[in-house]
């Protein structure tokens, strides 16, 4: 991340940010104590809850604590939006990935599925019946960005260019290259190997950066609230701040104090 990126919109963007917690009540309380959100549980979507900035959706969040979901530890999940659903399933599919979810039909939104990519990072596909048709531009409380980072990164990169359209463009860096995933009107996200020193029990992963105004005031806060911040932030030079955090029930995802402009 060498620049500010210009985020995509439309088909070939990731358009949805998606929280599944084993205890929603205790994710609900730290998010909104750390950065200001509030969850709107609709009954008729089965409990399912929007996640508001103000006004604004900002994301959803449902509890996978019920025996159905066998298991599954807190995480995020982000949503990526294709033109036509189960074409890109059987896509995926021939190109190496897992199905995690067969597509399935969310009214008046759009067609999604789950999957895991060849190097086993978790996303999901959607159809939107409405695509975004603008640029975005993340205010504080909200996602700027969303980044992989995998132990084989070639193969990923391969992967996810077949599949999405999106092309590569390497970016120097000093401590190595990162590479930004580019639609025809923006960049998507970004991705870089996955760091070394990262725990062998870490998978490959899609991580999410929330934008805030003072990343140092956030990681006291995410500390205060029951989470842990996993390293304290860091710099990219005319790009800001950022550091990993996670949620008392172990869902990880990234902060962000954006470089002023100019």
């Amino acid at each position: 991340m060498s620049e500010q990126p210009k985020p995509a919109f439309g088909v070939g963007s990731f358009c949805w940010n998606e929280l599944y917690t084993t205890d929603l009540k205790k994710a609900s309380e730290f998010y909104e104590k750390v950065l200001g959100w509030k969850f709107d549980a609709h009954e008729e979507m089965g409990g399912y809850n929007m996640i508001m900035v103000g006004d604004k959706s900002v994301g959803g969040a449902m509890d996978i604590s019920a025996p159905e979901f066998g298991g599954m530890p807190s995480c995020w999940g982000y949503y990526i939006d294709v033109e036509n659903c189960d074409d890109t399933v059987e896509r995926a599919k021939g190109l190496g990935a897992e199905v995690l979810r067969e597509p399935g039909d969310v009214p008046e939104v759009g067609r999604f599925a789950a999957l895991k990519d060849p190097t086993g990072a978790f996303f999901n596909v959607i159809a939107l019946k409405q695509h975004s048709t603008e640029h975005p531009e993340p205010a504080p409380g909200q996602f700027l960005w969303v980044e992989l980072m995998s132990r084989d990164f070639d193969k990923s990169t391969a992967f996810y260019s077949e599949l999405i359209g999106w092309k590569a463009q390497e970016m120097p860096m000093p401590d190595g290259a990162y590479t930004l995933f580019q639609t025809a009107n923006g960049n998507a996200g970004g991705g870089m190997p996955m760091p070394k020193d990262v725990p062998a029990e870490v998978p490959d992963n899609w991580t999410g950066y929330i934008h805030v105004t003072d990343i140092d005031k956030s990681c006291k806060d995410v500390e205060a609230a029951g989470g842990h911040v996993i390293f304290p932030p860091m710099e990219v030079p005319e790009v800001g701040r950022f550091s990993h955090i996670s949620d008392p029930t172990g869902a990880v995802v990234a902060i962000m104090q954006p470089a002023p402009m100019g």
